[in-house]
């Protein structure tokens, strides 16, 4: 039964022009005159005519004009962790003069399956992904260019980011050159049956852990229900009601979201910071700077590397030779930390 929606052949019959000539029209502009451009465009509109078909010029051209981002989160979390927010807005700011489309994909289906396999993409910039998740096979399946920003390591693929251990090592020893002994490090679940193992804080608390027990100090490790602030108070609110012996001087969050959640739980506690308790974090998000007090930590330049994967990115896809770029790290020193209590 013949369709009675009108196509390119239609349009380029009743404007009196080739079948090239409305492709042009739409996509390639530049190759008409304004005159002809429009009067494809009058017909077109005139007729109903919707546009080529996006998925089959895709197939044609072998583009879609899209990079995706693969999380290791569901979609709601890229809107929620200030740090992940930076790191998309430097992907966007960098893709923005180029017409290329973001795409973020959620790391696995409902039935544990990547989504990547379905996504209509020409690269991937995998963003705190698992060496393990099913994502990354699903990359190298697509055979697509293929970035990473924090983890995972993978061969012959370019990574963005921080030396994530360094950093949260040169916080340890910050708070035993502090006289603390007793330390506590703050991060989300760290088993995978429980949520999203986040490679990346899991590097911080090893990091850190690691220097603090060569500094002599003894190290709790505190599992937030989330990446939040209302999650790091609720992690920290039983700690501080311990009487202060048996609580730790000092107290490393592995973002500044939950160290500022911190700093709720020890308001409320009635413990004082940086008196009876030393708070630092790890991103540096602008609420880090006004906080009362306000928050040590580190700070690599979030923005930065996401500008940077988007760029690696198209380089990729254009077929050139990449190398990422250095990301320094800088241990940012502001009043929520002191020396150890007596």
């Amino acid at each position: 039964m013949p369709s009675d929606r009108p196509t390119l052949d239609t349009v380029a019959a009743a404007a009196g022009v080739s079948r090239m000539t409305v492709s042009n029209a739409y996509n390639r502009p530049d190759q008409l005159s304004p005159d002809t451009r429009a009067r494809v465009l009058e017909t077109a509109a005139r007729l109903g005519y919707p546009g080529p078909n996006p998925t089959a010029a895709s197939l044609r051209l072998r583009r879609t004009g899209t990079i995706g981002v693969v999380l290791t989160e569901r979609l709601p979390y890229a809107f929620a962790d200030p740090g992940l927010i930076t790191i998309l807005h430097g992907i966007a700011y960098e893709l923005s003069d180029s017409g290329t489309a973001l795409l973020l994909v959620p790391g696995r289906a409902p039935g544990g399956a990547s989504q990547l396999r379905h996504a209509l993409v020409d690269a991937v910039i995998l963003c705190s992904v698992s060496p393990h998740d099913p994502a990354v096979a699903a990359a190298r399946e697509r055979q697509v260019p293929i970035v990473t920003v924090g983890t995972p390591r993978l061969p012959h693929t370019p990574r963005v980011g921080a030396d994530n251990r360094r950093a949260a090592a040169a916080l340890a020893n910050h708070l035993v050159g502090l006289g603390h002994r007793r330390l506590a490090v703050l991060t989300t679940v760290i088993d995978e049956n429980s949520g999203p193992v986040r490679p990346i804080f899991t590097e911080r608390v090893s990091g850190f852990r690691n220097a603090a027990r060569a500094g002599g100090a003894t190290v709790t490790v505190l599992c937030a229900g989330d990446n939040n602030r209302p999650a790091g108070h609720d992690a920290a609110a039983e700690l501080l009601r311990r009487p202060p012996r048996r609580r730790p001087t000092g107290l490393f969050a592995v973002t500044d979201i939950l160290a500022l959640g911190v700093l709720d739980a020890a308001a409320e506690s009635g413990v004082a910071v940086p008196a009876e308790l030393s708070i630092a974090g790890f991103d540096d998000i602008a609420a880090a700077a006004s906080s009362v007090p306000p928050l040590t930590t580190v700070a690599h330049d979030l923005f930065g590397q996401g500008r940077a994967a988007a760029r690696l990115t198209q380089r990729l896809i254009a077929g050139e030779s990449v190398r990422a770029p250095r990301i320094a790290s800088e241990l940012v020193i502001r009043s929520s930390t002191r020396r150890a209590p007596r």
